[in-house]
């Protein structure tokens, strides 16, 4: 390929490239408005639905002790019988109420367990009264924040929302890589210069390509607002692509997984969420085989449901939460990591079995990439260890995406900086998206003013002809 055809392929491949850019910005322009600033607020999730929902989640604290975890979910459980709670908090806060979640009704529970009118229960830690209940399905002050994730998450539309924010997640994701392809530098049109025309001094070595790119990096301060609009828009693309380009394939993740997952696959090796690379790692941690494994959990007693659960057992309520983090403790040192915080315990009836998550130092996150302990609750004995950051390699990187756009990373002041952080990339869409909007009009405009100079001139001179414009002028 000559330089002069490769400079013409340059050229209408950005010409390609700019219209795709432009138009599908323009469709994707409301939606990332919205998605950035309602991800701005959900970047403080928990602090601003404590504040909204202060009448319940606050409470006065209190000098004396707080009761035991396991007295407040006899409690709740006492109070609300026909609802199952098989999950409990792990720690609690001098200043909150405790927070009981009713346990989803799926599959063929759905016959047995009517659905809760609510989705947590409250209680004082201090003397274990209820403080109330929250349905946050409801149009209620307190549930702002859920309202405003639900909008962020599927346009309060349910599936439908849902699948339309994947789509438009998935144009963006494309047009990351477009955007950042527009801010390089434009191909140099080489055609031949006529001989008589070709300058006597040598001409001017052409600068690199960095030094020609460094321009789209930077904002100018004295310009106008055409120009400052460009730059910011050009700028905060190019600073922050790499951020923006994990919150929009997450998206995809969460929205659109038939897309997402194929890909990763094919990219990463993705395993899945429970891929069989995750299954070895638990055997291996627990360093025994897989049939050793199964092998290992304990019969049921005779009697069944929790209250069998909760009497006959080794490991109960009482218990259950200490023994699960010395054994956490434990299965982390032999391993060579630390614990650094444990997220919840739950009961699982039917496998007889109690279940904690828990964060080391080296796992991704508190939610996806976090660690897990199982044991026997007639026994005792560790029956499964998953570390989170033994998963495979696929998996990780999709543990990362979805860590990094949740903001679940970090803790104390470095994970308010992430927050910080976060809520500024939130900013930046709507900064980008409203920026590329503008341009748009302005571009528009002028292509406009052109077009109808150029039909007035054509006006004048088909109806004066050439001779007669030089006469008229």
């Amino acid at each position: 390929m000559t330089s002069l055809s490769f400079s013409s392929f340059a050229s209408n491949l950005r010409l390609i490239c700019l219209w795709i850019h432009r138009y599908t910005g323009l469709v994707m322009a409301g939606f990332l408005i919205m998605a950035g600033i309602t991800g701005s607020l959900l970047a403080f999730h928990e602090e601003l639905d404590d504040m909204f929902n202060y009448k319940l989640a606050q409470i006065e604290r209190q000098d004396g002790p707080q009761l035991p975890i396991a007295t407040l979910h006899d409690k709740v459980v006492a109070t609300y019988p026909e609802y199952n709670f098989s999950s409990m908090p792990t720690s609690l806060e001098a200043d909150k109420s405790a927070v009981f979640s009713v346990d989803r009704v799926r599959g063929k529970s759905t016959k047995n367990q009517p659905k809760a009118p609510f989705q947590e229960v409250f209680v004082n830690p201090y003397n274990g009264d209820i403080v109330g209940t929250r349905d946050k399905d409801a149009w209620a002050w307190r549930n702002t924040m859920w309202k405003v994730f639900w909008l962020h998450r599927d346009l309060l539309l349910g599936d439908i929302g849902k699948l339309l924010l994947g789509v438009i997640a998935l144009i963006w994701t494309i047009n990351c890589f477009i955007g950042f392809y527009l801010t390089f530098p434009r191909a140099v049109n080489n055609k031949k210069v006529p001989q008589k025309t070709v300058p006597k001094t040598t001409p001017k070595k052409r600068a690199s390509f960095i030094k020609r790119w460094l321009p789209a990096w930077k904002i100018r301060r004295k310009t106008n607002t055409f120009k400052l609009n460009y730059d910011l828009h050009h700028a905060f693309g190019l600073w922050l692509w790499l951020m923006l380009f994990v919150i929009a394939w997450s998206s995809v993740g969460f929205n659109l997984k038939s897309v997402y997952q194929p890909v990763m696959r094919a990219v990463v090796g993705f395993e899945g969420r429970e891929g069989k690379g995750r299954e070895k790692n638990q055997a291996k941690i627990a360093g025994k085989s897989n049939e050793q494994v199964m092998s290992a959990v304990a019969p049921m007693s005779t009697e069944t449901g929790s209250e069998a659960f909760a009497n006959k057992s080794k490991i109960n309520k009482a218990n259950s939460i200490a023994y699960l983090t010395e054994q956490a403790h434990i299965a982390a040192q032999k391993n060579g990591v630390t614990v650094q915080q444990t997220l919840g315990i739950r009961r699982l009836t039917e496998e007889g079995q109690w279940q904690m998550r828990f964060k080391t130092d080296k796992d991704v996150g508190t939610h996806g990439g976090a660690s897990s302990i199982t044991v026997s609750a007639a026994t005792g004995k560790v029956e499964k260890v998953n570390f989170g950051y033994q998963s495979a390699f696929g998996n990780k990187i999709d543990q990362w995406f979805s860590t990094l756009h949740m903001g679940h990373i970090g803790q104390g002041n470095a994970h308010l900086l992430y927050q910080m952080f976060l809520a500024m990339i939130g900013l930046a869409v709507t900064v980008l998206s409203a920026t590329g909007v503008y341009l748009w009009v302005k571009g528009r405009q002028s292509r406009l003013k052109q077009k109808q100079k150029l039909t007035v001139k054509n006006d004048f001179s088909n109806h004066y002809g050439k001779p007669a414009i030089k006469k008229h002028l």
